[in-house]
């Protein structure tokens, strides 16, 4: 079964049942869709894995009455520890994407450093201009690195977040959605800028360090440059 044809299915079904808010719940599994198919699946593939339409249109025709029966209390009490357990690991997390950032800026602030020529407080220790300028458009490089790192862990912890509280939603039985994927969702454009902004960044930070240190290798007349500058005395 196609994409549009599950859906057509699933919103005369949903009509059949009087459900609420049909719209809504056709829009979710339509962006659900498009979220697997952007991983990679058929469409056939997709629709078989969420079921009938008939049998998911009957879980909402349901919903309203487990809605108002709720969840039992044995369930709301295991939701309720794991959703304390999922919070410390989302802090977590959240401590360790701000901490990518800042590394991020802070290299992005060295690498303009090196190839401004600019030494403040005389914190980076000394090379010749031209070895600065390649290892400062090398360190730009990594930045960026670090920069896609940070972009792409911040909307996986926004992901795990929104899947997290609709698997909350659909375990206490007010709703009876299709469970968000875990990956963080992109638009196609978008996928791409960060893909090629990390391929280029990788290859500027790879073939820039590579020529830098064989320069400052030439300039200082040893391999051990750092030696020959004295930059760890």
């Amino acid at each position: 079964m196609t994409k549009n044809e599950y859906l057509d299915k699933l919103r005369a079904e949903l009509k059949k049942n009087n459900v609420a808010d049909m719209g809504d719940i056709v829009s979710e599994y339509e962006q659900h869709f498009a979220f697997k198919l952007a991983d990679g699946y058929g469409e056939e593939e997709i629709a078989a894995k969420l079921g009938a339409p008939e049998i998911v249109a009957a879980q909402f025709d349901s919903a309203g009455e487990a809605g108002k029966a709720g969840a039992g209390a044995f369930v709301k009490i295991g939701l309720f520890f794991t959703a304390i357990f999922e919070s410390l690991l989302y802090i977590v997390f959240l401590a360790w994407n701000i901490a990518l950032g800042a590394s991020a800026v802070a290299i992005a602030v060295l690498g303009g450093c090196l190839v401004g020529g600019l030494n403040i407080m005389g914190l980076i220790p000394y090379m010749p201009y031209s070895g600065s300028l390649l290892l400062g458009l090398c360190v730009l490089g990594l930045a960026s690195i670090f920069g896609v790192a940070t972009v792409y862990c911040f909307a996986f912890l926004k992901q795990m977040i929104k899947a997290s509280v609709r698997w909350h939603k659909n375990m206490t039985g007010n709703s009876a959605l299709p469970p968000l994927s875990w990956n963080p969702q992109f638009s196609p454009k978008t996928r791409r800028t960060l893909r090629n902004i990390l391929l280029w960044s990788v290859i500027v930070f790879g073939v820039l360090f590579v020529i830098a240190f064989v320069v400052l290798m030439l300039q200082a007349g040893a391999m051990g440059f750092w030696h020959h500058w004295n930059w760890f005395v």
